[in-house]
């Protein structure tokens, strides 16, 4: 890294942080700082979806995780997260906008009660730390490959950094990060498309791709350039095409780093459209972030043995190897700036979780706006400092350990979310069935072989005795009911099913029960409500006087004639253009 590089590193994302801190000014109240008013339009909300979904974690992890599954992890980002999206923004997160509320977690309050409001804070808590865990380990990784510092002066930038982005999110919450992430988007595009076209000259293109991969393993270019080439033992390839959707449908539905987006919008339509614009552009740049890892695969065969570098180093080190003075620079911000993006996501969005969700519902219901305000501010620091915890585990490689961990809670919650927004299961269901997918979840995870703690690759102060009886039992365990791509189903089946179970034996909800719980599609006449709030009244706590503030959307932010929406202005039509084709290119051409 040379001083030209590291001035236009510090340049375009101080630029972007200080104009993040500028938009910050005006945020007074926290409707502004939780929803941004409601006044988000559909290209902001889109390119946000997109900054939060792809980071710096997500580029270095993608390309380490693609090192490895080639092509194959094609799937999650060209179908999973686009269908995710449209699932949520046509019949997920629909109900939770027309009640108004804030996040997730209260709408399954309203929907379950307490106990799946409470667990679901945990589980983002949980799940989504990790992620920023990924963030700040990827940052290390590139700072410390790309440097010359010591580790200690390493870890301190990453600190800052992450500091940095902690006090813009903190000032600003939504209002301000909504559209600094749309900025870094750019940024992130603009240095995926540099690498890319640099490595990919450096290794001959596809036939040199090819060439190469065969050259260090035979028939290794069948199983990573083609979509359905990678295999498991024991795991049909189906499968593992089926598991990457679900894990990305899941990261949507439980993600309140999306659903806080998308409750922002300024209109249904607006929800939709982001949608849209959020796949296109991920399908772009997961195309150039995927094939830089196989074409690393091909240029430097050796990552990923016992004695040599993480798989997770790939991309630093091409980075290295094929950039020079400017261009390294570039690519280095947009890496940066996507690890800054999600910092402020993940951030604002649990810091709402834990002030809405915990401490204003159920431990301070009766104190000022400013005072949960202040609230929410503070935590977003502590909630991006503890997620350093994570750094530990992730030295095996942060894909392999995010997708053995999400089996747990992530896809049990997905399933209670999916349920509770599409069919009448009983309001106790939901507690019940969190509770069998968590268990099961756990059975599989402890007796995983191939999770990073059984292999040796983190070492934990258990005794020594409770360690032999965990491998005995993971050794007892047959494939079926441990391996991550077999326990997404087990997961789905069995919570779903305690779910049915519970709603037989309790009684199904009823229409006075579910109100706007449930989506529905709109009553002719019922297509724009914008009747002014509630009165609030004198006895109401904060989130009751927040609750009535939020304003009632249109479904429109426009006239719509009396031969409805032009070809043009239809959501569901580009979106399945989209999705038709992906799904083209992925079964037929790239199979």
């Amino acid at each position: 890294m040379t001083r030209v590089d590291w001035m236009l590193v510090i340049g375009v994302n101080g630029l972007i942080i200080a104009y993040g801190l500028l938009r910050a000014r005006g945020t007074m109240k926290s409707i502004d700082w939780f929803l941004a008013a409601r006044g988000l339009p559909w290209w902001v909300l889109g390119l946000s979806m997109f900054a939060t979904a792809v980071d710096s974690g997500d580029y270095v992890a993608i390309a380490g995780a693609s090192y490895q599954y080639g092509l194959s992890y094609l799937t999650q980002w060209w179908l999973g997260l686009p269908i995710a999206w449209f699932v949520a923004a046509y019949f997920i997160f629909l109900p939770m906008y027309r009640v108004g509320a804030f996040t997730n977690a209260e709408y399954l309050e309203y929907r379950f009660g307490p106990t799946a409001r409470v667990l679901s804070v945990l589980i983002q808590i949980q799940y989504r730390t990790n992620v920023l865990g990924n963030i700040a380990y990827s940052t290390y990784l590139v700072l410390d490959i790309l440097t010359d510092w010591t580790t200690q002066g390493t870890w301190c930038a990453v600190v800052l950094i992450a500091f940095g982005a902690s006090l813009y999110t903190a000032s600003g919450g939504l209002r301000s990060v909504a559209v600094t992430d749309a900025l870094q988007s750019i940024v992130m595009l603009a240095a995926s498309v540099i690498l890319w076209v640099t490595v990919w000259n450096a290794v001959g293109g596809w036939n040199g791709l090819e060439n190469k991969l065969n050259e260090s393993e035979a028939g290794l270019a069948d199983a990573l350039v083609h979509v359905g080439g990678y295999t498991e033992p024991g795991v049909p390839t189906a499968l593992i095409l089926i598991g990457w959707i679900i894990v990305l449908n899941a990261y949507c539905m439980v993600n309140h780093s999306q659903s806080m987006r998308m409750l922002a919008a300024r209109s249904e339509w607006d929800m939709r459209m982001a949608a849209v614009v959020a796949g296109a552009i991920t399908v772009i740049v997961m195309w150039f972030n995927i094939t830089i890892g196989i074409m690393g695969r091909a240029l430097n065969p050796g990552f990923g043995g016992v004695d040599g570098p993480g798989v997770d180093e790939i991309f630093p080190h091409l980075i290295q190897q094929h950039l020079g003075m400017g261009l390294l620079g570039l690519v280095v911000a947009g890496l940066l700036a996507g690890g800054i993006s999600t910092y402020d996501s993940i951030g604002s969005a649990l810091s709402a979780l834990f002030t809405r969700d915990l401490y204003a519902r159920f431990l301070v219901k009766y104190r000022e706006d400013r005072h949960y305000l202040t609230v929410a501010r503070l935590s977003t620091f502590v909630i991006i400092g503890a997620s350093f915890a994570y750094i530990p585990f992730l030295k095996s490689g942060m894909a392999n350990f995010y997708l053995s961990l999400i089996r747990v809670t992530v896809i049990p919650l997905f399933v209670v979310t999916m349920m509770g927004a599409l069919t009448r299961v009983n309001r106790v269901s939901g507690s019940v069935g969190l509770c069998v997918g968590i268990l099961y979840g756990l059975s599989s995870f402890l007796g995983d072989a191939a999770n990073p703690v059984l292999r040796g690759d983190v070492e934990l102060p258990f005794p020594k005795w409770l360690m032999a009886f965990w491998h005995a039992y993971s050794t007892g365990m047959p494939t079926w009911w441990t391996n991550k791509w077999w326990a997404y189903l087990w997961s789905i089946a069995l919570t779903a099913s305690a779910m049915v179970v519970t709603s037989v034996w309790r009684g199904w909800a009823t229409d006075e029960e579910l109100g706007k719980l449930v989506y529905r599609w709109r009553q002719r006449g019922d297509e724009q409500d914008d009747s002014a709030p509630d009165e609030i009244p004198s006895t109401a706590t904060w989130l009751e006087e927040t609750r009535l503030e939020v304003p009632r959307m249109p479904t429109y932010p426009f006239h719509v004639g009396a031969r409805g929406l032009p070809w043009p202005k239809r959501p569901a039509l580009w979106a399945w253009l989209l999705l038709g084709s992906v799904t083209l290119i992925i079964f037929f051409v790239l199979w």
